[in-house]
């Protein structure tokens, strides 16, 4: 009688717990090339908004730090003279235009990247046969 009420508890959890997952293996063999360069448009502009936070972030820290001015008394003292001022050489304006150059360039190159890169994908899948890989269903 025990042994009956074991495999019954048993039997309604496997019931309770659905199917087993199903695996399936697949084989990438082509990137299409507009949606990597879409694709990879959208993460390029992604970093490009990190640069420009993360150089006025770094500035503003630097600037509330006295960095700008312990680099001129650093420099002065070294050179003997007092005409230099880093401060105004790295200024806010002169940062943020240096990184918006940046992120742009880097927007650019990445972009044409990303569609290069899927070009190069599909001729190697094309002589190799693609990457093979494997997917698994969850319910």
């Amino acid at each position: 009688m025990k042994e009956r009420i074991k495999r019954a508890a048993k039997d309604a959890a496997a019931r309770a717990a659905g199917p087993a997952p199903k695996q399936v293996k697949l084989k990438l063999v082509h990137i299409d090339f507009w949606s990597a360069v879409r694709v990879g448009f959208l993460c390029t502009v992604a970093i490009g908004v990190a640069i420009l936070v993360a150089s006025f972030l770094s500035w503003v820290v630097a600037s509330q730090a006295g960095v700008f001015g312990s680099i001129n008394n650093l420099l002065n003292g070294a050179s003997g003279s007092g005409t230099l001022d880093v401060g105004s050489t790295l200024s806010l304006p002169r940062v943020m235009s240096f990184a918006l150059a940046l992120a742009f360039i880097q927007m650019v190159a990445g972009t044409l990247l990303s569609g290069v890169t899927a070009l190069i994908f599909n001729v190697i899948g094309r002589i190799t046969g693609g990457v093979s890989v494997g997917f698994t269903s969850n319910n």
